[in-house]
C-alpha cells in the first residue's frame, strides 16, 4: 500500500494532521531528507504531533513515512520509464536495444538511490570513515568487486583498506579490529548469513558499524551505528542479473570517495600528484 493510500484510507484525521499529510505527499523529494525536527520547524508542528500522525497512518515514526515515501517515487520513476528492472530487455531486443535500455535503467537506479540518501548520514559516515585508523570491507560474492574498487580509489590516496575475502579471513579481522577501526558492510537484501556473527564480534569491540543495504533492509538497528539506503526495486533471485542493484551499490561508493577526497582535498590532491610518475608505467 501506497503511503497516499494509507493517509486517504486513514480516518478521523484531525486538521492538523491533514495538513501534515498534505504536506509530505505534495514535497515528497524534500521531506525524504528532512529529519524530525526539519519537518516540525517547516509546519510549526510538535514532534510529538508528527509522531502521532505516523503512528495513525499505520507506520512506526517518521523514518518508516521515509522509508515509504522512497519506495513509492521508486516506484513511480520506474513506472513512467517503463523499465522492468529484474528483465530490462528482451529476447527479440538487438544490441542497440539492450544498450539503450541499460543506459536508462542505470540513470534510473542512480536517481532512485539518491532519493534513499539521507545528506546528514552521508556526511557523518564520510567524516568517520576519514578519521578511522582502518576500514575492514566485510562482503561477499559479486559486491566483491565493488569493494576491491573503492579499496583501488583509497589506496590512490594514500588510505589503506581492508578487503576479506573467504569467510575464515574475516572473522580474523573481526577479531584483530577495534574501535578506531570502522566497518563497513555491503549486502544489498542486508541478511547475507556472514553478516550476524561479525555484527555481534564487531558490536563487542565496539566497532562503529556501517551497513549498505537497500532501503528498509536493516535488519539489526541494534547493531549497526549508520544506514546508507540503496533502491530496493530490484528482486533478490528473480532477475535476469545485479543491474540495478550492482549500480547503486558502486555510485553509493563513488560517492563516499568523493566525500572523503573532500575533505582534505589539497592534500589528497597533492599525495595524487605526487605518486602520479611512479604509478604509470606508461612508455613515452
Amino acid at each position: 500500500m501506497t503511503l497516499e493510500k494509507r493517509i486517504r484510507t486513514c480516518k478521523h484525521l484531525t486538521p492538523a494532521e491533514t495538513e501534515i499529510a498534505h504536506y509530505i505527499l505534495t514535497h515528497a523529494q524534500d521531506v525524504i531528507h528532512m529529519s524530525l525536527q526539519d519537518l516540525s520547524n517547516t509546519l510549526y508542528f510538535s514532534k510529538s504531533a508528527i509522531h502521532r500522525f505516523c503512528k495513525k497512518i499505520g507506520c512506526t515514526g517518521f523514518n518508516d513515512v521515509k522509508v515509504q515515501l522512497s519506495q513509492d517515487l521508486s516506484n513511480h520513476r520506474l513506472t513512467q520509464h517503463d523499465i522492468d528492472v529484474n528483465y530490462p530487455f528482451t529476447k527479440s531486443d538487438l544490441p542497440l536495444d539492450i544498450a539503450e535500455k541499460l543506459a536508462r535503467l542505470y540513470e534510473t537506479s542512480v536517481r532512485d538511490t539518491i532519493a534513499c540518501l539521507e545528506p546528514s548520514i552521508l556526511q557523518n559516515v564520510a567524516s568517520l570513515m576519514f578519521h578511522a585508523q582502518k576500514i575492514d570491507i566485510y562482503t561477499h560474492a559479486h559486491n566483491m568487486h565493488v569493494a576491491r574498487n573503492f579499496q583501488d580509489q583509497m589506496l590512490t590516496i594514500g588510505k589503506e583498506i581492508n578487503c576479506p575475502a573467504s569467510f575464515y579471513e574475516q572473522r580474523l579481522y573481526t577479531l584483530a579490529s577495534n574501535k578506531k577501526h570502522v566497518a563497513l558492510i555491503l549486502s544489498y537484501s542486508g541478511k547475507a548469513s556472514f553478516i550476524l556473527p561479525i555484527l555481534k564480534q564487531l558490536d563487542e569491540k565496539q566497532v562503529p558499524i556501517i551497513l549498505i543495504s537497500r532501503i528498509g533492509c536493516n535488519s539489526y538497528p541494534q547493531y549497526v551505528t549508520y544506514h546508507l539506503a540503496l533502491s530496493d526495486t530490484e528482486q533478490l533471485q528473480d532477475r535476469i542479473s545485479q543491474y540495478a542493484s550492482h549500480i547503486a551499490l558502486q555510485y553509493v561508493m563513488d560517492v563516499l570517495f568523493g566525500c572523503i577526497y573532500n575533505l582534505d582535498r589539497k592534500n589528497n590532491q597533492n599525495y595524487v600528484w605526487k605518486s602520479m610518475n611512479f604509478m604509470d608505467d606508461r612508455l613515452d
